[in-house]
């Protein structure tokens, strides 16, 4: 377990890691619209595993690793990835952001259940002002407010996204033992390789049936963004941070995601930055530092700190 600070070099890559997840919805957008949410889905696994066996050129694992890595890649991708595609078209982007912040509570809960992680009351003050200030941006208000009439359809695709948050979490916190056995560039390269080969089942089909002339080449612009910037960028800087500190602390920054998205429509889609945008931006920023785990100071032993 770390005694002392997070590095900042490993803040900046899950600060990195959100702004290229909060983009890739509004490339998303664009793709979605000649492609279907399957097919978007295998093109990202399919590609990225392939990308990253040839940027990591990973040793083949150990054998008692194949079980952790097949699992975590049916969390971290497979899972993940098809759950989270399904549920956004059935609820919307509103209810799939508001309940995207479930990730960090869901961290912290399993971590804590697993014995992995003993969060202190400041750290979970952190998440709850975090929280807030998610909340804050969201506007849940509006989900509240929804028609009746697709309260059915809404309410799967919410189910759909919550179980697709509570599998990125469990992923979070089982991937970092993972990541610091093999190494995070080999890890992240293997657990694609299996959640392409589980995903494969739907996306497949997907594939086959897609027409991938109809893509513009504006849209091939925004897959390309999405493959290798939203995918293969977001999972290796992940698995980087996952191999140095707490997999709840890797959760919180995911609070940042809403604002980048935000940033991004205002920027993309002319819609104007406002001042609950900015207010909410802070809140969520203060919310993250305190949710830092801060250094131990050493018991007077005589004995150096542990590193």
């Amino acid at each position: 377990m770390r005694t002392g600070p997070t590095p900042p070099r490993v803040h900046l890559a899950l600060v990195v890691v959100q702004v290229l997840f909060g983009l890739w919805p509004v490339a998303g957008v664009a793709v979605m619209g000649h492609l279907p949410a399957a097919a978007l889905i295998g093109v990202r696994t399919l590609l990225a595993a392939p990308i990253l066996f040839l940027l990591f050129r990973p040793a083949l694992p150990p054998r008692s690793q194949w079980p952790w890595l097949a699992l975590l890649g049916f969390l971290g991708v497979a899972a993940n990835q098809l759950l989270y595609t399904e549920g956004l078209k059935r609820c919307g982007p509103i209810n799939a952001a508001l309940l995207t912040l479930l990730i960090p509570a869901q961290t912290l809960l399993i971590a804590r259940l697993a014995g992995r992680e003993h969060p202190t009351m400041r750290r979970m003050l952190g998440v709850v002002v975090a929280l807030s200030g998610a909340l804050f941006l969201a506007r849940p208000e509006q989900v509240l407010g929804g028609d009746a009439a697709a309260a059915h359809t809404t309410l799967i695709g919410d189910l759909l996204v919550i179980a697709n948050t509570a599998s990125y979490a469990a992923y979070l916190v089982l991937a970092r033992p993972t990541a610091q056995a093999i190494g995070s560039s080999a890890m992240v390269t293997w657990v694609f390789a299996f959640g392409a080969l589980e995903a494969l089942p739907l996306t497949g089909p997907a594939l086959l049936a897609a027409d991938f002339g109809a893509i513009p080449t504006w849209g091939w612009a925004s897959l390309a963004f999405i493959v290798l910037g939203a995918t293969v960028g977001t999972y290796a800087l992940n698995a980087y941070a996952l191999a140095r500190a707490e997999s709840s602390l890797v959760a919180v920054y995911i609070y940042l995601q809403p604002l980048v998205s935000a940033a991004a429509a205002a920027f993309f889609l002319d819609q104007h930055l406002t001042g609950r945008t900015l207010l909410a931006g802070a809140i969520i920023g203060f919310g993250v530092y305190l949710s830092m785990p801060r250094a131990r100071r050493p018991e007077m032993t005589g004995k150096p700190p542990v590193r």
